[in-house]
């Protein structure tokens, strides 16, 4: 009797124990973001956080390579269909405003492999966030994603590959009439 008293107590433990951890898990996760950092206001109008950028020679780039201007980063993957889609679509449409620069962020990745490849395929400065820790600051979980900054000032983001063609209308007004 007293064994079967220790194996009921012992499940009943083990089912306590499991609940209460679906509990917690289950608030974690219900509070989490669900969209990344990149899409709320909150950024708007902030500074760019300090990122260290590496270059396809390993060097590191002066963080106001960002800050000076108007300048485009698009965060991008080069194995990611859709970022090779707004790379092909961004190489279109650069000309429309002549003051702004295009610059590429890979976030996510080996460092080497992912220039070697991005060197094949974008035709814009291609730079590789060392330990990831501008997407982290700005709580970057997906590519492609676009940010408009102004002297360093995140001033406009855009989420996803511009595919359809009343998103490409829409970027290309804004970017004429910038």
């Amino acid at each position: 009797m007293k064994q079967l008293s220790k194996v009921f107590w012992s499940g009943v433990l083990l089912i306590a124990v499991f609940c209460v951890s679906f509990f917690f898990l289950y608030q974690r996760a219900r509070n989490r973001p669900k969209e990344p950092l990149i899409l709320t206001s909150a950024i708007i109008d902030r500074p760019l956080p300090p990122a260290n950028l590496v270059d396809i020679s390993g060097s590191f780039v002066d963080d106001e390579t960002l800050r000076r201007g108007k300048v485009i980063v698009l965060f991008t993957m080069p194995d990611c269909e859709p970022c090779d889609q707004e790379n092909d679509y961004l190489k279109n449409v650069v000309n429309k405003s002549k003051d702004i620069r295009f610059i590429y962020v890979i976030p996510f990745g080996n460092k080497d492999e992912s220039l070697k490849l991005a060197q094949t395929k974008y035709t814009f400065e291609t730079y590789f966030d060392s330990g990831s820790q501008l997407a982290r600051m700005l709580e970057l979980y997906q590519v492609p994603i676009k940010a408009f900054l102004e002297d360093g000032i995140i001033k406009k983001t855009w989420v996803g590959a511009t595919v359809e063609t009343q998103k490409r209308a829409e970027f290309e007004d804004w970017l004429t009439h910038l």
